[in-house]
């Protein structure tokens, strides 16, 4: 008896921890809820969220000239964060392309993100580890292996129609953040180090790169989830990218201090006065940083 009672505890202990719960929310001292984790689609259907989820999904007209195929994406999964924006706009948009399609919804899986520095852009339970999610929404296509065949990253290229059946066709598509899916396949090529003796490359590469808060969010996705050297050389290379840009050298300079590293970051911080002199948040990082000397 006793050693069955011990396998049907384990078995509960088990389906315990495999299972996660679903709608869990964090309601901030502002009021605002905030879904964490997979979501239900019904769940954005109701209040706080069904004001901006109905009414982006109902005055959404979908292309029907457009001949979406959604038969190769075995399975679909939205990154998303409710405190979002292009969240906001493109989910709701995108889940009624699936349903003009008759996509089998229970083949979507939505994951909601953190908006905090600490949890920047991440799951309670990590989901969104190895996935290099620095946008969102973010879409994943999936195919019956369960391997991704694309993503379309924030927002479309072109449409959400068009850029659906260019990512499932396997054709070439360049998200709208070229630089940092750059930078995501080059880390899984190189070492940090070797990327340090290709930067010349990389400066030449990127020198019509318009877009400052591209890689300084990728940066910040990198830093709070512990790539620290990664997040070094991104910050980095985008200081060098863009230097008459301030908010490269705030970045860079709390970055440093994050570190430990006074030094580095109260240059960082001259370098962003001579560009702006009167920046009220580089002079009180300058003053805070001399008193702490």
């Amino acid at each position: 008896f006793m050693r069955h009672l011990s396998l049907i505890i384990l078995l509960l202990l088990s389906t315990i921890a495999i299972s996660q719960p679903i709608n869990r929310y964090f309601e901030g001292a502002n009021g605002r809820i905030t879904l964490l984790g997979q979501a239900s689609l019904d769940r954005f259907k109701e209040d706080p969220f069904q004001e901006w989820y109905t009414k982006n999904h109902d005055e959404y007209e979908v292309d029907q000239n457009q001949n979406i195929d959604l038969s190769k994406a075995d399975s679909i999964t939205i990154f998303m964060g409710t405190w979002c924006g292009d969240s906001k706009r493109e989910v709701p948009r995108f889940v009624k392309i699936l349903e003009s399609q008759n996509y089998d919804l229970s083949k979507l899986k939505i994951m909601c993100l953190n908006t905090g520095f600490q949890n920047y852009k991440q799951a309670p339970e990590r989901e969104e580890r190895g996935v290099n999610i620095h946008r969102v929404p973010t879409f994943i296509f999936h195919d019956i292996e369960g391997e991704e065949i694309g993503r379309i990253v924030e927002e479309p290229v072109e449409t959400l129609e068009q850029d659906i059946i260019t990512v499932l066709a396997g054709d070439d598509y360049a998200t709208a953040y070229p630089v940092a899916k750059s930078m995501i396949q080059y880390f899984e090529e190189f070492s940090v180090k070797e990327l340090k003796k290709k930067k010349s490359e990389l400066l030449n590469e990127f020198k019509d790169s318009e877009n400052v808060y591209e890689l300084n969010t990728y940066g910040y996705v990198l830093w709070t989830s512990f790539q620290i050297p990664r997040a070094q050389f991104v910050f980095e290379l985008n200081a060098e990218l863009f230097p008459d840009e301030v908010v490269v050298h705030q970045t860079y300079a709390r970055f440093m201090d994050a570190l430990g590293k006074e030094k580095e970051a109260l240059g960082s911080v001259k370098k962003g006065l001579k560009v702006e002199p009167e920046n009220e948040r580089l002079l009180e990082m300058q003053k805070w940083m001399k008193n702490t000397d």
